[in-house]
């Protein structure tokens, strides 16, 4: 009788893991078709996006370069001065004229991991699998008024990301983050149709739980023509 229990027990935890996997790609499948589809999305090869943010009390505009299939440049100016963080597909690098440098320098560590993750184009959840990202659906949540799906993503460089994806909509409501001992989150709201492409309009980020901008996004262009160069970092240096 044992055998036959321990027998069942097992067949239940391999049909409830079966269950859960097809939930999460069920969930994912309705996050790209809320996106606008996976075939507006694949049309979209490069992007310019321009936000206008605070931060410590002061303006700034972030313009955002991003080219498949997994390039990504962003450009923040501060008052006269512009901090550039990018990613070529090989190297990462920043140029910190903040601290004093206007010297481009190679990054390495959880920095370098983030931004090697942004330029992932189409994002974590297309292609998951193929990617050797491991997705898992923690459950439903309330997130302020909203009901979420909670999922969590983990990259092949094991840094895992916090995905709550909008109940009603099944749209991203909110991005989690750890990097050393910072919790960086993002919430993602007013959703504006773009060529038939969901863009989240306003972002807001916390960091360690205290908010520090409100982002909203003036622009976004499809299909710029971008050189490759532009995400090189500067040679001679």
């Amino acid at each position: 009788m044992r055998s036959v229990l321990a027998f069942a027990a097992v067949c239940a935890l391999a049909v409830s893991g079966v269950a859960a996997q097809q939930s999460v790609d069920e969930l994912i499948a309705k996050n790209l078709e809320a996106k606008g589809g996976a075939a507006k999305l694949a049309a979209v090869q490069s992007i310019k996006q321009v936000s206008q943010f605070s931060m410590s009390g002061m303006a700034a505009t972030m313009t955002v370069y991003a080219k498949r299939p997994n390039r990504v440049r962003q450009e923040v100016r501060i008052a006269d001065k512009t901090v550039i963080s990018a990613f070529d597909g090989v190297t990462t690098w920043i140029v910190n004229p903040m601290v004093g440098s206007d010297r481009p320098i190679a990054v390495t560590g959880p920095q370098a991991e983030i931004l090697r993750e942004q330029g992932d184009f189409d994002g974590p959840l297309v292609d998951y699998k193929t990617k050797g990202y491991t997705v898992a659906l923690v459950g439903s949540e309330t997130l302020g008024e909203r009901k979420v799906n909670h999922l969590t993503v983990t990259s092949p460089s094991k840094q895992v990301v916090h995905l709550y994806l909008d109940a009603s909509t099944n749209l991203e409501a909110k991005r989690s983050t750890e990097a050393e001992s910072l919790k960086l989150e993002q919430e993602l709201g007013d959703y504006r149709p773009v060529q038939g492409v969901m863009i989240p309009f306003h972002i807001r980020l916390l960091v360690n739980g205290v908010p520090q901008s409100e982002m909203k996004v003036q622009s976004v262009e499809f299909n710029v023509a971008m050189d490759d160069a532009m995400f090189r970092m500067p040679k001679g240096h």
